[in-house]
């Protein structure tokens, strides 16, 4: 039916009710006048006019008014519906465009050429004020618009301790024990340093009856102690221990939480003498291998709440406090020279712990004198600053990774700024991150990494759904020879493929390195080779031939040669390692399952030969970098965000992820092999760990080959399987309350590595299971074999929710 048009509408609408006339309404004498009579010719009419009605005309308006929505409804619906397939149309060709699916691999030549060796002549490890560096790069930062979206300040309030003003006096006096004469007094060392948190420092006074010498405080060191002198933990209440502080190997916050783990009355602190300072003496030092099992730390404990508590991963140091002093080297051994001569002959300290004679000993109970420590505290609110920098990505801005490194270090502000100036050139050019960079310059570092938790806790959900990747400089460039990487095994692709293409800062005594590379050769050129008809040349065609390509030496083949001398060349290795449990990244990967990085260059040494307890040695600082070696560095840093935040399919690898639990395994289960013979009824046969591992590895080789199956063009099916990459290492993380890891830290909750119990920075894998497991007598108390039991059941089960987690990624990803 055709529709009316607005001149016909508007007619119909404005047309009066008296022009109607209906022709069969008149009369036949009228109609016969009109017939004779001369009439003037009028226009057809094209309606008849009827007997003035109101319900006619809106009858006819309801009718029209409904033809005309029903019209436009009908327009509505076929617009829509060409508008959807034009939609569906270019959906299908954005998503399979190749703006989003390829890779432009002149971004990273253009920032390696961008970093140069002239930009870093010079550059030392020196420290800057936190407060300073912040205000500083704050307007750094913020002058670099072009670069940064957005550039944010923050400060973190906490109250800390420091020694009251000079009116009150801190110290030590030594006392003769019968008379209380003063024999000898100590001033505490002038410092405007903050000691620690305020909530484990109180002012106080303590009588020491008895005092000992723990070298650095570290768990190993406090385990040499015990075990040669016996402490009695009931007379801790009268003993003061003395610890050397150098914060490259344990910061001051630990060694307060450890004195105050062992139940000590009074603390004091002092720094090494100049000597040991040198960093070549510190290379040579080394520890003693001396650990406290679990079974030994559940048996000290002296209630049964206590122990309950421990089992649980309940801390029983909450809400203590000691009193800690800070003397100079020469006051300390003036101590310990005056309190030997009235004593039982003290044991010397170990030669692990001092490469020259030392006076210190392992000290004991004073026989003719006593030591009275008095401290005077103050409380004093201090502000922790933050930068952070955001260059918000074009395709995938939601998702982000952060670049991390503590404020004050020149070394690494400069490696960070030249990458950001390196990528801001492109920038400039009209490239952009497919997802967001945050880069991020932490302070309080030594307290606990104090605003790296504050920050996290503050952005939980935030972290949780759009972190990709955290990436921590840690100490930086230690050396001038290897890198040195711990993390996730999900990064073990990247950094490999980072390594292998940054060229080595060494000098060798050749220019390059051959590496043999099958070649083929072009369809054109075998043509051209028949039509000249040449039997030689013929013969060549059917060779198979290899060319020798002349290759520069790389990163990696730097790695490798210091793998092979450390660990062997029949071995295998990745080149990220386990995580390194003192670093900021290991917050990221096990409190939140972020996948973490941490690069560091060092030296040879560094490299750990271990495979299932990986201990970190203490960085020892070469005393000069090359600039050379500081390129080679931020070139490896800028590629390992380059390919995060720029490649379509992040490129986390399920592979080496799964041959690294594969491997773990295989090491756990032969260094508790006794173990498990001793709690076999409550462990079961290691054949059933064997059998779940297996299922879980398994399926994470069907999604990596899924993966690896990927149209390369499909766009959509990207977004999808980087969703699931993302939430992977989020798996491993164990929420609930049962999370038995280490004395020091209970906030770990990654099911598959976590720190040794009873060892200082070293990783283990299966936490739960390897620190209840290490050192249990082959007849344990029932309470340790109940926990095993408990452990082991939460374990399993957390293992095959993770497997069915994965089945069902599996199945999802199989249908693209």
């Amino acid at each position: 039916m055709r529709q009316l048009g607005n001149e016909e509408k508007a007619a119909l609408l404005l047309a009066s009710p008296d022009e109607d006339a209906n022709e069969l309404s008149q009369s036949p004498i009228t109609r016969s006048n009109q017939i004779n009579n001369p009439i003037v010719s009028k226009r057809p009419k094209t309606y008849q006019r009827g007997r003035s009605s109101s319900t006619h005309p809106i009858l006819f308006f309801i009718l029209i008014l409904c033809a005309f929505i029903l019209g436009c409804l009908t327009g509505v619906a076929i617009l829509l519906y060409r508008m959807s397939q034009d939609a569906e149309s270019s959906s299908t060709t954005l998503y399979n465009s190749p703006n989003l699916t390829e890779i432009d691999l002149t971004i990273q030549t253009k920032v390696f050429q961008s970093l140069k060796k002239t930009n870093f002549l010079n550059l030392n490890r020196s420290l800057e004020s936190e407060i300073d560096a912040a205000n500083k790069l704050e307007l750094n930062w913020k002058s670099l618009s072009s670069i940064f979206n957005r550039v944010n300040k923050l400060s973190y309030d906490l109250t800390l301790s420091t020694y009251a003003p000079s009116l009150q006096w801190s110290g030590i006096q030594l006392l003769d024990r019968k008379n209380d004469q003063e024999i000898e007094k100590f001033n505490v060392l002038t410092t405007n340093d903050y000691l620690s948190f305020s909530s484990l420092i109180k002012s106080g006074k303590v009588m020491g009856n008895y005092i000992y010498y723990a070298n650095y405080g570290r768990q190993e060191d406090f385990a040499y102690l015990i075990n040669k002198n016996q402490i009695n933990f009931e007379n801790n209440n009268h003993a003061i221990v003395f610890i050397r502080r150098k914060s490259t190997i344990i910061s001051q916050t630990k060694q307060i939480h450890q004195a105050i783990h062992y139940g000590f009355a009074g603390l004091v602190l002092f720094d090494d003498d100049d000597n040991s300072n040198d960093d070549q003496t510190s290379q040579n030092m080394t520890i003693t291998n001396d650990r406290h099992s679990f079974s030994e730390e559940w048996g000290r404990l002296s209630t049964e709440k206590a122990r309950e508590n421990f089992l649980d991963g309940i801390s029983n140091d909450d809400d203590q406090q000691i009193s800690v002093l800070i003397l100079s080297y020469s006051d300390v051994d003036k101590i310990f020279s005056l309190a030997s001569f009235d004593s039982n002959p003290w044991l010397p300290c170990p030669s692990q712990w001092h490469n020259k004679p030392s006076s210190l000993k392992l000290g004991g109970e004073l026989q003719k004198t006593k030591l009275h420590l008095t401290t005077f505290m103050e409380e004093v609110p201090a502000h922790l600053p933050l930068v952070l920098g955001y260059i918000r990505g074009i395709i995938d801005a939601d998702h982000f990774i952060m670049i991390g490194y503590q404020l004050g270090r020149k070394q690494q502000e400069k490696v960070i700024d030249e990458i950001i100036h390196a990528y801001g050139s492109e920038i400039k050019n009209g490239w952009r991150p497919r997802r967001s960079i945050l880069f991020c310059a932490w302070s309080g570092l030594s307290y606990d990494r104090y605003t790296i938790r504050r920050w996290i806790s503050d952005n939980y959900r935030l972290i949780d759904r759009n972190l990709i990747a955290y990436i921590d400089l840690g100490n930086g460039i230690i050396g001038n020879s290897t890198l040195n990487l711990h993390g996730s095994p999900l990064l073990q692709q990247i950094a490999q493929r980072a390594a292998d293409v940054v060229v080595s800062p060494l000098i060798h005594n050749h220019t390059c390195h051959h590496r043999q590379k099958p070649t083929t050769e072009s369809h054109s050129h075998v043509h051209r080779r028949r039509r000249h008809g040449e039997h030689e040349n013929h013969m060549e065609i059917n060779k198979h031939e290899e060319q020798t390509e002349c290759e520069p030496h790389k990163l990696f083949d730097e790695w490798m040669r210091a793998s092979n001398n450390r660990i062997g060349s029949n071995k295998t290795s990745s080149i990220v390692q386990m995580i390194d449990i003192d670093s900021a990244a290991a917050l990221f990967l096990l409190e939140h399952g972020i996948p973490s990085l941490l690069i560091e260059m060092t030296d040879e040494q560094a490299l750990t030969k271990d495979t299932f307890y990986l201990k970190n040695s203490p960085p020892v600082f070469s005393h000069e970098i090359e600039p050379e070696v500081i390129v080679a560095y931020a070139q490896f840093v800028s590629e390992i965000i380059r390919q995060l935040v720029d490649e379509p399919l992040i490129p986390f690898d399920l592979t080496n992820y799964a041959d690294s639990i594969d491997m773990q395994t295989i090491d756990y289960l032969a260094h508790y092999d006794r173990a498990y013979q001793a709690l076999g009824s409550h462990l079961g046969d290691s054949n059933e760990m064997t059998k779940i591992i297996s299922q879980l590895t398994k399926v994470m080789r069907q999604i990596q080959s899924n993966i690896d199956q990927i149209p390369k063009n499909n766009y959509f099916s990207f977004q999808i399987f980087n969703e699931k990459l993302i939430e992977f290492e989020r798996l491993f993380i164990n929420d609930d309350q049962l999370r038995r890891t280490n004395t020091a830290d209970n906030t770990y909750k990654h099911v598959l590595i976590g720190p040794a119990f009873g060892l200082t920075n070293t990783a283990v894998p299966f936490p739960l299971l390897s620190n209840l497991l290490f050192g249990i007598p082959t007849d344990p108390q029932t309470q340790l074999c109940d926990a095993s039991q408990l452990y082991w059941s939460r374990l399993k089960q957390h293992f095959r929710l993770i497997t069915r987690t994965l089945n069902g990624f599996d199945g999802l990803l199989s249908n693209f």
